[in-house]
């Protein structure tokens, strides 16, 4: 399994609050509610778009907000954090479509119907990590791609000589590194560290651990507090303080 995710993840819906900000760094995410009737909600860029019980993330999504549905005390919320190798030898087509979310029914209606199986089972879980190990035996993944996509992400994330130099990479020609991250990724090496960095600094406010906005920007790599509070209004479309105000009052 570990050379088919980048990581599996688990989260009580009941404690996501009214709005959650969607990041995505090029790895393509499946988004599993727990019960197959339950629908969602994510607002692109003031846009609003219905989603089932089963969608997905991928590419470099911006000021998008998803909204979760009302659930039962202990529902998790399933993750399944695909590397894009393995993503593109199962659905047989690469992630990156915009804008970026989709109903995996939209996106592959087969293969949308063969998820629903994990449903029928006593556990999401253990039936989901049963279906994925069913899938993939039968499929062959891109060893090139798949090393590439390995790498890419043990990537320090404070790593800020640029990804054609990151150890790992060395081994791989700078112009293939940089085609391979706009085919897997959807971004520049140079946009996917800006990611990485911004995902830090984010992660860095949200739990407090910094006295001030400028030491968290020193913390993360940035120039000076300016350039962050810039990259919060390109990824979240406001402020800081405007986001964390608004995030407080849900």
């Amino acid at each position: 399994m570990e050379t088919i995710v980048a990581g599996v993840y688990q989260f009580d819906l009941t404690s996501l609050g009214a709005e959650v900000a969607l990041f995505n760094d090029g790895f393509p995410a499946l988004i599993i509610l727990p019960n197959r009737n339950l629908k969602s909600t994510c607002r692109i860029q003031g846009e609003f778009l219905d989603l089932d019980a089963i969608w997905f993330a991928a590419g470099a999504i911006n000021q998008s907000y998803w909204q979760p549905p009302t659930a039962a005390e202990n529902e998790k919320l399933t993750i399944v954090r695909f590397f894009p190798s393995a993503w593109q030898a199962l659905f047989g087509k690469q992630a990156i479509v915009q804008p970026y979310i989709h109903n995996l029914v939209d996106y592959h209606a087969g293969l949308a119907a063969v998820f629903q199986q994990i449903y029928e089972g006593s556990s999401l879980i253990e039936s989901l990590m049963d279906l994925l190990m069913g899938l993939f035996a039968q499929l062959t993944i891109d060893r090139d791609s798949l090393a590439f996509d390995q790498i890419a992400f043990h990537l320090d994330r404070n790593d800020n000589d640029g990804n054609e130099n990151a150890p790992g990479l060395a081994n791989f020609h700078p112009k293939w590194v940089q085609r391979q991250f706009k085919r897997s990724m959807g971004m520049s090496p140079y946009q996917f560290e800006q990611l990485k960095r911004f995902i830090a600094a984010y992660e860095c406010l949200q739990k407090d651990v910094a006295p001030n906005l400028h030491a968290v920007a020193d913390a993360c790599g940035y120039y000076d507090a300016n350039h962050l509070v810039k990259d919060f209004n390109k990824y979240l479309g406001m402020s800081p303080r405007h986001y964390f105000k608004a995030s407080a009052q849900q």
